[in-house]
């Protein structure tokens, strides 16, 4: 088939454009490959996370989507509601994804040179709706180290508010312990 040259041209600059978009979104998030825990069927989600967070963050992320991956976790997302009424649990019907492979378009990035970080209560921190999720490495390290699950939860916390979920009310405190009843800790 004859393709005129300009359509051509276009075709190539397009490719590109994209190409170099893709290039950019990589300088910022590196996704990581999900190795599953052990005995544990393979997710194989891939994980978007910052450069400047390592691989630091994959014990955490493997341990959420382990959990998201079980019905009475999943059950979480009938308990709360967005600022609109909806059900977390629609808003994720919405994606056309299941919460295990969500957690995979959730993105992860260095948070510790923002505000909300200077608090030593504050482990991470999104809006509600807002895919990017800011982690901050010096609190949430030490609770990686110290409660390897409590850091897990705290992940998913912060998933429910990629779904639209606000604070006050509930609180924070409040989804923790949901996300805790629900999903273990």
């Amino acid at each position: 088939m004859d393709v005129p040259r300009e359509r051509s041209i276009a075709t190539r600059t397009g490719l590109l454009a994209l190409a170099v978009l893709a290039a950019a979104a990589r300088s910022f998030a590196e996704p990581t490959e999900a190795l599953p825990a052990v005995g544990a069927p393979s997710l194989a989600v891939p994980f978007f996370v910052d450069r400047k967070l390592g691989d630091g963050m994959r014990g955490s992320l493997e341990e959420a989507a382990r959990r998201l991956s079980e019905s009475r976790c999943q059950d979480v997302l009938g308990d709360f509601t967005d600022g609109r009424g909806r059900t977390l649990e629609a808003n994720l019907r919405e994606t056309g994804q299941t919460l295990p492979a969500y957690l995979g378009y959730v993105l992860f990035y260095d948070g510790s040179t923002t505000e909300a970080c200077e608090s030593e209560r504050v482990l991470a921190w999104t809006s509600p709706g807002s895919r990017a999720v800011h982690v901050c490495w010096s609190q949430f390290s030490y609770w990686q180290r110290a409660n390897p699950g409590y850091a897990a939860t705290i992940v998913i916390h912060e998933t429910l508010h990629t779904l639209g979920l606000g604070e006050g009310p509930p609180t924070s405190g409040a989804i923790t312990a949901k996300v805790i009843a629900r999903c273990g800790a």
